[in-house]
């Protein structure tokens, strides 16, 4: 499964029914003193609303792997460029 994410995608979590919009992508080891691990693994900033969302739980990042596998299992549906 090759999703490309986007700011502004929709995620919709059918478990819980809340639902995301993703803010934006960011290398998750991007301030690494090793050079070589730089780049290899992003996340997204997504702000979340729903029944079951706090101030505490509003922002929260996923991993685009997360993402992906989250969307694959039928976790969540990816909406884009809504």
């Amino acid at each position: 499964m090759d999703i490309e994410f986007q700011p502004g995608d929709i995620v919709v979590d059918f478990i819980d029914g809340d639902v995301g919009l993703l803010l934006e992508r960011f290398d998750v080891l991007e301030n690494s003193t090793d050079e070589n691990i730089r780049g290899r693994i992003f996340a997204w900033d997504i702000i979340w609303t729903g029944p079951k969302i706090k101030t505490y739980n509003r922002y929260t990042p996923y991993t685009e792997i997360g993402l992906k596998k989250c969307i694959a299992e039928g976790i969540l549906q990816h909406f884009s460029g809504i």
